[in-house]
Order: C-alpha cells, then sequence, then structure tokens
C-alpha cells in the first residue's frame, strides 16, 4: 500500500471524527445518568478473562514450558476502572538473557507494545452513560445492530472505544480504531432520533436513525498498494416499548462492501490476436477478499459494492435479551464481517502452505438466513452469551460464553468458543467439525477452584491468536496454544 496514500486517508478520516466527535461534546448537557434500561449494562457480554489473581504456576506455549509469575489486579476509581496485567515468563531452558524472560505469549521485551500489554484496559463509566471510553482491549465490540462490526477484538491491548450521547438519547455517535499506535481498522457509528420530545414519547417519536462508516485500510498484510476495505451502513429502529424491566425493538439495517469485482468490460473490437493472448492469461476473478477484488494497483478500477439487509427484532428483559434477524445477502456481501475473528482470518490466510482459516469466501449468488442472539444472566454467579448464524444451510457460525462463580461452592468456570464455517465441504460432517478446534476456531477454557480461600488453583486451556511482526516487518496474528497451571491468591481492591 502507498505509505502516502494511507497516511493522507487516514488523516482525513481523523480530523473529520474529532472534528464531529468535539462538536458533539460540546452540545452535550452536563452528564446525568442515561434512561437506557439498566439491565442493558448488566446483562453485556461475561469478562471471561483472568484477572484479580496473584502468583505463579507452570505455562506450556506449544510443547514449550516456562515458569509463569503473574499479578492482575482490577482497580475501580469511582468511574475509572484500571485493569493491569503484569506477567512475566521464566524459560529455564534459555542461554541468554533475552529469551530468558518472557512476556506473556512468549515474546520478547523488545518493543513498545509488548509494554504496553501490561496494560490490559482503562475505562471511564459504562458504555449507555452519556461519555464512555474505553482504551486497551476490545473484547467483542459491536457497532450498532452489528450488520457490520459485531463481536469484533484486536487481539490486543492498544485500542480505543469511546461512546457519546446525549443525556435524553436523542442523538449520539460511537466510534473505535483497533489499535492506537497502528490505527488500520477505525470508525462509527452516528444516531438521530428527529421526533423526540421530552415527555409522553411514543414508538413513533422514538424513531432512530442511524448511519455507520468503517473501514480497514490493510485489509490484507501480505499484499502492498491495495485500497482499504470499507463498509457503509444506514439503519432505522423503532424502540417500540421502552420500560424498565422490558424492551420491544424492531430495526433494519442496511449495508454495502467493496468486496465485488465488476463484470470485465467488453474487449471485442480488439485486434484477433490480442484477444486470443488475453483470453490465454485470463483468469476466473477470486471471490476472497484479501485478493484482488480489494487488492492491487488496479482494484480501484474493478471494485463494486455488495449489499445485504437484515430485519430484526430485539426483547430485553430484566435478566435477558434475544435478538433475532432475517438477513439477504447479495452476491459478494460478508455479513457482520468485523467479527472475533477477522484479525486472525486476514492474517493467515494468504500463505500458500497455511491451512486455508477464514478465506472471506463470498457468495456468488444471492443467500438468505437467520441470526440469532442470546443473553441470560438469571443471577449474578451464572452468565450466557451466544450467537449463530446460517445462510442457505452452508457455512454456519457459532459464538458462546458461559461464566459461573458461586453455583457450586468454590468452584469457578468460564468458557469461550468461537467457530464459522462449519462443517464446511461436503466431506465435512456438522458435528465432529464443530467440536473440531481448528484454524476456523478460537477457544479458552478456564477453571478455578478456592483451595482456601484466597487461594485459588486454576487450569487454563487456550487456543487463540498473537499478534507477531514477520522479517519482512508486516504485523499480523499467528495461533497459539497455550495450557497454563497456576496458584495464588484471588483479591479485589
Amino acid at each position: 500500500m502507498n505509505r502516502d496514500t494511507v497516511l493522507t486517508h487516514y488523516r482525513r478520516v481523523v480530523l473529520a471524527s474529532t472534528i464531529g466527535i468535539l462538536f458533539l461534546f460540546l452540545t452535550l448537557p452536563t452528564p446525568t445518568p442515561a434512561e437506557e434500561d439498566p439491565g442493558l449494562t448488566a446483562l453485556q457480554q461475561p469478562d471471561f478473562l483472568t484477572s484479580g489473581l496473584y502468583g505463579g504456576g507452570l505455562t506450556f506455549i506449544g510443547t514449550s514450558p516456562y515458569i509463569q509469575l503473574q499479578a492482575q489486579p482490577d482497580i475501580p476509581l469511582g468511574k475509572i476502572r484500571i485493569g493491569l496485567d503484569l506477567v512475566v515468563l521464566y524459560n529455564p531452558y534459555a542461554t541468554d538473557t533475552g529469551t530468558q524472560f518472557l512476556a506473556e505469549d512468549g515474546e520478547s521485551w523488545d518493543s513498545p507494545s509488548t509494554w504496553l500489554r501490561l496494560i490490559r484496559y482503562v475505562s471511564y463509566a459504562e458504555p449507555y452513560d452519556p461519555f464512555y471510553f474505553r482504551l486497551g482491549e476490545l473484547d467483542y465490540l459491536t457497532i450498532g445492530h452489528g450488520s457490520i462490526m459485531s463481536g469484533y477484538s484486536n487481539y490486543d491491548r492498544r485500542g480505543l472505544r469511546v461512546n457519546l450521547r446525549k443525556s435524553n438519547n436523542r442523538y449520539g455517535v460511537e466510534t473505535m480504531m483497533n489499535d492506537l499506535g497502528n490505527p488500520m481498522i477505525f470508525g462509527g457509528r452516528l444516531f438521530y432520533r428527529p421526533f423526540l420530545r421530552p415527555k409522553n414519547n411514543n414508538f413513533l417519536t422514538r424513531f432512530e436513525l442511524g448511519g455507520t462508516y468503517l473501514t480497514d485500510i490493510n485489509p490484507n498484510p501480505q499484499e502492498v498498494a491495495e485500497d482499504p476495505l470499507t463498509a457503509l451502513g444506514v439503519d432505522v429502529g423503532f424502540p417500540i416499548i421502552e420500560r424498565s424491566t422490558f424492551r420491544f425493538d424492531l430495526y433494519n439495517d442496511f449495508a454495502v462492501l467493496n468486496t465485488l469485482p465488476k463484470e470485465p468490460e467488453d474487449i471485442s473490437e480488439e485486434p484477433e490476436e490480442e484477444q486470443l493472448e488475453t483470453e490465454s492469461t485470463e483468469q476466473e476473478p477470486t471471490r476472497r477478499l484479501e485478493s484482488a477484488p480489494i487488492g492491487g494497483e488496479e482494484a480501484s478500477a474493478t471494485t463494486d459494492f455488495a449489499w445485504g439487509n437484515a430485519v430484526g427484532v430485539g426483547l430485553t428483559f430484566t435478566k435477558a435479551i434475544f435478538k433475532l434477524e432475517y438477513r439477504v445477502l447479495g452476491e459478494g456481501y460478508i455479513p457482520s464481517v468485523f467479527d472475533y475473528t477477522y484479525e486472525s482470518a486476514k492474517s493467515l490466510a494468504p500463505e500458500p502452505d497455511m491451512p486455508d482459516f477464514l478465506e472471506f469466501e463470498t457468495s456468488q449468488e444471492q443467500i438468505r438466513g437467520f441470526f440469532s442472539q442470546f443473553i441470560w444472566k438469571p443471577g449474578p454467579h451464572f452468565h450466557f452469551f451466544g450467537t449463530f448464524e446460517d445462510y442457505n444451510n452452508s457455512s454456519p457460525k457459532l459464538y458462546i460464553v458461559v461464566s459461573e462463580s458461586g453455583l457450586v461452592p468454590r468452584l469457578r468456570v468460564r468458557v469461550l468458543y468461537t467457530k464459522r464455517d462449519i462443517g464446511e465441504g461436503d466431506e465435512t460432517n456438522f458435528f465432529a467439525d464443530l467440536f473440531d478446534l481448528n484454524e476456523k476456531s478460537a477457544f479458552r477454557l478456564e477453571i478455578g477452584y478456592a483451595i482456601y480461600p484466597p487461594v485459588e488453583t486454576i487450569i487454563t486451556r487456550e487456543y487463540r491468536f498473537r499478534r507477531v511482526e514477520t522479517a519482512d516487518g508486516i504485523s499480523q496474528f499467528e495461533p497459539i496454544h497455550k495450557t497454563s497451571f497456576m496458584v495464588g491468591i484471588r483479591t479485589d481492591f
């Protein structure tokens, strides 16, 4: 990618976003508690990452053993919260100091990004407050109704999320950036309720308009000079019922992506010899997101937009949220393209000797299907979060998080599992592939048992992705298998 072009594109977007955010911030009244259902905050996805543990143990990354020491404080300072992750691995077999003491995933302490990972997050307020921000790790970030970005994770601790809204929710903005040090994915959504009144509102006056812009200016780390992946969306919503214990929403999202190549121009008037030469070298245009449709210097002249539409209904109860969408996806459209696996998918796909991990194969015909989401928190000790989507009975995707603590005395369990393209291929069994942990998956299991409170032992098994830098200076993600056995003291500040 041309560096000057990228920087110019980035500066323009950042400048426009900054002006818009500053204008909105200056017009916001003094922050007051948001009028959203307070249950929405309590029903967010559970934090499945280890926190608040001080101790040590043994960690295996692949087959390599390390001694691990860690301190993971969560520090609340009023509305400000700070989470640290002070982890050091000791390699007893190392022959030099540089490889003897490593960071939590086996990285060397030779870059600012490694040191920044010691800060897990810094946040202020809650997402539905008039002003909210989170600096650091972004886990399962959703913008708007999720038609473009749903469940996105930056797999790191350098991102930024900012939400601004008027205290009566008449208008607002939600923005994100994947990496403050090297921003590649950024954008956000504006919403406005033009007919909202101070009192006596109904579902017509709560009518909401929204617009979304998200981009990845480097969608293929293996290519140079490729065009950005651009996503644009508009949405309308009708919060028909808004009560303290129940909420009923209807909405429609329409979005476009530049993932579809245009039809080649007619070359019938060319001389016969040139036609034969062209036909012998011409190849079938690929539908892979990371290649020709949005890559190369000629992409801007051969790129069109693919479209998708989702009609949804949302139900929010005191202890549960249910969302169901019927989606119609045009040729080449990828629903919720920025999801939990996006970063790793674009990093791993291009290598011919690597497994074909989430190559973003797009459909060459219009497809239809359903997306569903269910969140349930019956009490403080149990939290379930799950999504499932399937289109034309092909390439379904699943995401599940379960968090339990206190149902069984002294036992705490957290599980995350996500997988896409389940049962892909005629010879693959759906249920066999569903439980096969491979490059289409991300998995984390954490089991903690308080031997003698506050002393706790924890077993963790992970299959996830970590940021690495290649010999060519390309920043990307690679899979990591990690198993840890820890004993420590759990405490809260």
